[in-house]
């Protein structure tokens, strides 16, 4: 019997140039679905005060060619990425891209999660504590398994 390859996840930050409105997120959301789709690429993202994060995971080879041509973006500066693993299976196997701003989903993830307290209403929590960016992504994983099964 064949053993699955991996997958690898990365988890990055960074800035947007400007202040992204709503429909300007749902536009990229949309983009980011249909090239995700194609790649065989899921994740999420999140954002809040013109700081993104998102979450990547899917065969190694096209999502490290996704992050450089992310990090080669021009809408954004300051990308960071603040980890990246081998995984066994995807965490987000439905999610093409799902989004949400941060401010939503903060108190959603609360409940199951209350070491996400120290991040409070501040995502920017998130860029020096890979860690507890791990949490926060963990977090979403369980959301999505009750809220949206």
């Amino acid at each position: 019997m064949r053993t699955p390859p991996m997958i690898y996840a990365v988890v990055y930050t960074s800035q947007a140039d400007e202040f992204w409105t709503e429909e300007m997120r749902m536009q990229l959301m949309r983009d980011c679905q249909l090239s995700n789709a194609a790649l065989g690429i899921t994740g999420l993202l999140t954002y809040q005060n013109r700081l993104f994060r998102q979450y990547l995971e899917g065969p190694e080879p096209v999502v490290r060619a996704l992050f450089q041509r992310i990090q080669r973006d021009r809408r954004h500066h300051d990308v960071k990425l603040l980890w990246d693993e081998l995984i066994s299976e995807r965490r987000f196997p439905d999610w093409m891209m799902f989004y949400r701003d941060y401010d939503f989903l903060y108190p959603h993830l609360l409940p199951s999660h209350g070491e996400l307290i120290t991040l409070g209403h501040n995502l920017e929590a998130l860029e020096n504590n890979p860690e507890l960016a791990r949490v926060f992504i963990a977090a979403i994983h369980d959301w999505q398994h009750t809220a949206h099964p």
